[in-house]
């Protein structure tokens, strides 16, 4: 099996390692995984411990050296190439310095040495990373990163999983690409973004706050499929909201990663219901009438 040829699997999105580990467990075959929050040594035994199953063959790559012990010295240096040593039981290990570069061209690099053309029985796997804002550039097209990661494990015939954690336009980006696994994970994406939000853009965070009952509303009853802000508002009887302030709150739902934005144009947004999420604004909506202030 090619890349070309490898099926479009895609993944989830995980509240803690423990989940994490098992979705890797359960989806066996070739395994790679970014660990830049603990020790390989750690991952890998969560991996194996896990019901459900486990990798033909696991990579496993030490993000900031995080890796110590016995497995430091197999991993060697922290240079960011696919090179990787071979500890026996189908586990080859590495170490790289963070940010990468290019994200996309060392997963790519790893993918190549492992997966290969398939000729000796690839059957699936994963692509994990349990924090992957860490390896991302600050200067780095984090949604273009995100979409390329997603697609090239699908390429492999791998799916593609990683943690609520750490940055948060990185897991914003996530949110847009990858459901939660369980309702776990809807919560901690929920809470994890909500804070993001709140930090990014304070103005369109207070809009959603106050009306993401009549967003959810207006979104449920638009019949087109690519709506307008001034169009969901039309199908909300009685709103409270103008369409201005009704599209500020759309617009923090596409932040959240339960709406998506339709095309590139130059007039006002165009929203994509093709892809939204009601239970992630329920979940965001939760969170939102449990703060305090």
């Amino acid at each position: 099996m090619t890349a070309q040829a490898g099926e479009r699997a895609v993944g989830r999105l995980h509240a803690d390692t423990a989940s994490l580990a098992a979705a890797a467990a359960a989806a066996g075959g070739d395994h790679v995984a970014l660990v830049a929050d603990g020790s390989v040594d750690r991952w890998h035994a969560t991996v194996e411990s896990a019901a459900g199953g486990s990798p033909r063959s696991s990579f496993l790559v030490s993000v900031d050296e995080t890796v110590r012990g016995a497995a430091a010295a197999a991993a060697g240096g922290g240079a960011a190439t696919a090179d990787g040593r071979a500890v026996g039981g189908g586990v080859s290990l590495a170490a790289v310095e963070a940010p990468l570069p290019d994200p996309v061209e060392y997963v790519r690099s790893i993918l190549t040495e492992t997966v290969g053309d398939g000729e000796d029985g690839h059957e699936g796997g994963s692509v994990v990373a349990d924090d992957l804002g860490a390896l991302l550039p600050v200067d780095a097209d984090v949604e273009a990163v995100v979409d390329d990661l997603v697609a090239l494990a699908g390429e492999f015939g791998l799916e593609f999983h990683a943690a609520v954690a750490g940055d948060g336009a990185t897991v914003s980006a996530l949110a847009r690409r990858l459901p939660g696994a369980d309702d776990a994970a809807d919560r901690a994406l929920a809470e994890h973004l909500v804070d993001y939000l709140r930090d990014r853009d304070p103005t369109n965070f207070g809009y959603l706050r106050q009306h993401w009952r009549e967003a959810r509303a207006g979104l449920a009853a638009v019949s087109m499929t690519y709506p307008q802000s001034k169009q969901v508002h039309a199908a909300i009887p009685d709103p409270e909201t103008t369409p201005r302030t009704l599209g500020a709150a759309l617009q923090a739902l596409v932040i959240l990663g339960a709406l998506d934005v339709w095309g590139d144009t130059v007039a006002a947004n165009r929203y994509d219901l093709t892809g939204y999420d009601p239970a992630r604004v329920d979940a965001v909506g939760a969170v939102l009438d449990a703060l305090e202030d």
